[in-house]
């Protein structure tokens, strides 16, 4: 390359920095040195950190609230569930009290119809039968009044023992009386003075009964 052309090049290069120089900015407020780019690099950083710390520490709060939560939750279940349980339990307990009391009432109604059933019948009971007579329709309505009690009974599923020849059941009976028999063995129930009932297959009143016990040799 000969001088001449060495020189032209060097104005042209020249002459094109010139032109870079003119279209840039003294000035230009986009223009960030490294410096300040680490800067505010590292304060994003900061509060990046500082974000992420709130975020776990709401993360926690808001687990924290859900376990307490779920502790009222299952709480509440068990109060809930405690409380259908004492309803059923005092539901149960009326009805229970409330058969009995038909129970009684029926022990009074059945001793009527089995006392009108054998009268003791006088000589002016024979010659003058308008009393026995209205004996008699009064005890047919004990009776009709002892069938409805037992179908009401019945009704609400209550169901009489059957207990006559059967071993003594300490469970289910109570002995009241003991009479001497040979003809069955010792333990039988031979009558019952109070009849006992069961309330859907639970026992709702023991049977008061007389059992047989053999003679001894002499």
């Amino acid at each position: 390359m000969d001088e001449a052309t060495r020189a032209r090049l060097l104005a042209e290069f020249a002459a094109c920095l010139d032109d870079m120089d003119k279209d840039m900015p003294e000035d230009d407020p986009r223009t960030v040195d490294l410096y300040t780019l680490l800067t505010e690099m590292a304060a994003l950083k900061n509060e990046i950190r500082i974000e992420s710390r709130q975020f776990k520490g709401a993360l926690d709060d808001f687990r924290t609230f859900a376990e307490t939560l779920n502790g009222h939750t299952s709480r509440l279940e068990r109060d809930l569930d405690r409380a259908r349980e004492e309803a059923s339990g005092n539901e149960r307990r009326i009805e229970r009290n409330f058969l009995l009391g038909l129970l009684t009432l029926r022990d009074s109604l059945q001793a009527g119809v089995s006392a009108a059933g054998n009268p003791p019948r006088s000589f002016w009971d024979r010659l003058i039968p308008g009393p026995q007579r209205f004996a008699n329709s009064l005890a047919e309505g004990q009776r009709l009044t002892l069938r409805r009690l037992d179908d009401t009974l019945d009704s609400y599923g209550v169901r009489p023992m059957s207990v006559l020849g059967s071993p003594l059941d300490p469970n289910s009976m109570r002995v009241v009386g003991v009479e001497a028999n040979d003809a069955v063995a010792n333990g039988t129930v031979l009558r019952e003075t109070r009849s006992g009932f069961f309330h859907r297959g639970d026992i709702l009143r023991i049977a008061e009964v007389i059992v047989s016990k053999k003679e001894l040799p002499t």
